[in-house]
């Protein structure tokens, strides 16, 4: 049974523990025949009987010197699992609404009010439910994607002085020492560090000539391109070190960076980098 003045479920209790509204008797009868012609009308679904009726609280209504909660009656059926309001749809609570998010989810990113919306529905069927959401991502996705691809269509530029640039790009790229990791090549030297101890390692390291260098990734992979003036055992440690470090930056595939290699100084890289060093 529910109190008269504020609405909440109180079973068979005299007074209101809520608000202390005291129950007439005449109300408890009234409410007991209200609940057994529930119980008669079962299931609006599937018409079964075996049904359960529950109070959902809707939050509070706050006054000036008090505050109200906000109850209605769900019913719900065990054996199809459907719920629904006996008396009518449910009252909301006031609450401040942030219609400008709505405004902006809508413009911005549909999918996701929308996604909000169809998780709340409760009588529809989920495999309908979540087919809406799946098509309305995969709707979006193919817009996102569309828009890109459009943008980074460009007209090739024909034109005489463009044709004249890549001339001078390839006759530059001619000039590159190209260094891969791992392979000796021109420049390539190898050398074992932390010799005879657990973390021996054979390097290949590149012995290019001295000087300033834009050095660019050509390869697949992020690089890290060091300059190291050498090693030496550190016997506090027992293990290798390098004697001076100089410039080590890690380029992006298809970035360029600036390197100097004094004289005597060699280029580390590792596997699988692969880079051009053009003299500036």
């Amino acid at each position: 049974m529910k109190c008269p003045g504020c609405g909440a479920e109180i079973g068979d209790s005299k007074v209101c523990e809520f608000c202390g509204t005291r129950i007439s008797a005449n109300l408890q009868v009234e409410e007991q025949k209200a609940q057994e012609q529930l119980n008669k009308q079962g299931c609006p679904k599937c018409g079964s009987t075996n049904i359960e009726f529950k109070r959902e609280n809707l939050g509070e209504v706050r006054g000036k010197d008090h505050k109200r909660v906000v109850h209605t009656t769900v019913g719900y059926c065990k054996d199809c699992g459907y719920t629904w309001y006996p008396q009518g749809e449910t009252a909301q609570v006031p609450t401040k609404r942030k219609t400008w998010l709505w405004v902006l989810g809508w413009i911005c990113c549909f999918p996701i009010p929308l996604t909000i919306l169809m998780l709340r529905k409760k009588d529809m069927k989920p495999i309908l439910k979540y087919g809406i959401i799946a098509v309305a991502w995969l709707l979006y996705i193919g817009i996102a994607v569309s828009g890109n691809s459009s943008d980074s269509t460009e007209t090739p530029d024909t034109s005489q002085p463009a044709q004249e640039e890549v001339v001078e790009e390839d006759a530059a790229s001619s000039d590159a020492i190209t260094l891969t990791a791992g392979e000796a090549g021109e420049y390539g030297k190898e050398i074992v560090m932390n010799e005879g101890t657990d973390m021996e390692e054979n390097l290949v390291v590149y012995y290019v000539p001295a000087g300033d260098y834009t050095v660019k990734n050509v390869g697949d992979y992020m690089a890290q391109v060091s300059v190291y003036e050498g090693f030496a055992r550190d016997e506090s440690t027992g293990y290798d070190d390098y004697t001076a470090v100089g410039d080590t930056p890690t380029i992006d595939v298809g970035d360029t960076a600036d390197i100097s290699v004094p004289d005597g100084w060699f280029i580390e890289i590792h596997e699988p980098a692969v880079v051009e060093l053009v003299a500036k």
